[in-house]
């Protein structure tokens, strides 16, 4: 399974507003795109700002056959 961070800084208004709502510098969720991580630390404060968020639809199923379409 597969993370989407992209989409989820989308929903919540951007990566420069999930920075300023969590209290980070503006280059943290763009770090995590770039790493394509996000730690369980910044989830939690994630869902402490938006509590109702479920992040169980971020989780995206990988497909098997895109390495071998994009090689």
């Amino acid at each position: 399974m597969q993370f989407d961070i992209q989409q989820m800084l989308a929903d919540l208004g951007g990566a420069a507003n999930v920075a300023r709502s969590i209290k980070v510098g503006r280059s943290v969720p763009y770090g995590w795109l770039r790493r394509n991580f996000v730690s369980s630390v910044y989830l939690s404060k994630i869902k402490e700002e938006w509590p109702t968020l479920d992040l169980d639809q971020y989780f995206k199923k990988e497909d098997a056959h895109a390495e071998e379409r994009d090689a």
